[in-house]
């Protein structure tokens, strides 16, 4: 008797935070319900490392662009991830660790990661290796537009991005 008294509380402790999840519009896990997160409509990858000069002076003019032209809820339908393609040194193989880095040196509010021997860049330059560069792509992944090296014209980028969100 004294077991199923001590019980007590903590089922009705479990009843009140499920009714207060449930009530909050909260999905209990294992839920068929679908969440609405909100999905990216579009993509920007930018290939960079943390040598290269012309990099580092375009990576913050992305960022300060990225919060003065995009509203709150542009900035959520835009994604935006740094491809860290070398190491510390040009030849050296990118890691985590590096990008972090990278990204953390230059208060980059982006995605880093690191693109071991150029795997990503290859998929949207066949040729080269130059940096910086970028690639803005649609939600299907499809390339909209390519910023070859040292042509990544960030006002042009943030006009193709307002018109691809309306």
């Amino acid at each position: 008797m004294r077991g199923i008294i001590n019980l007590r509380p903590s089922i009705y402790f479990i009843l009140v935070l499920l009714f207060i999840s449930t009530s909050c519009g909260l999905k209990p896990a294992g839920s068929n319900e679908a969440a609405s997160v909100p999905t990216t409509s579009l993509s920007v990858y930018v290939f960079s490392a943390p040598w290269c000069a012309e990099c580092n002076r375009e990576l913050p003019l992305l960022k300060e662009k990225y919060f003065k032209e995009l509203t709150l809820a542009e900035q959520s339908q835009v994604s935006v991830s740094v491809f860290v393609v070398t190491g510390k040194t040009p030849g050296q193989v990118a890691s985590q660790e590096v990008a972090d880095e990278y990204g953390n040196s230059l208060a980059l509010p982006f995605t880093m990661l690191p693109d071991k021997s150029y795997k990503m860049y290859r998929k949207y330059f066949e040729e080269g290796n130059a940096i910086p560069a970028a690639v803005l792509l649609d939600n299907n992944q499809q390339a909209i537009q390519l910023y070859e090296a040292g042509s990544t014209d960030l006002n042009d980028l943030f006009a193709k991005i307002k018109q691809n969100l309306n």
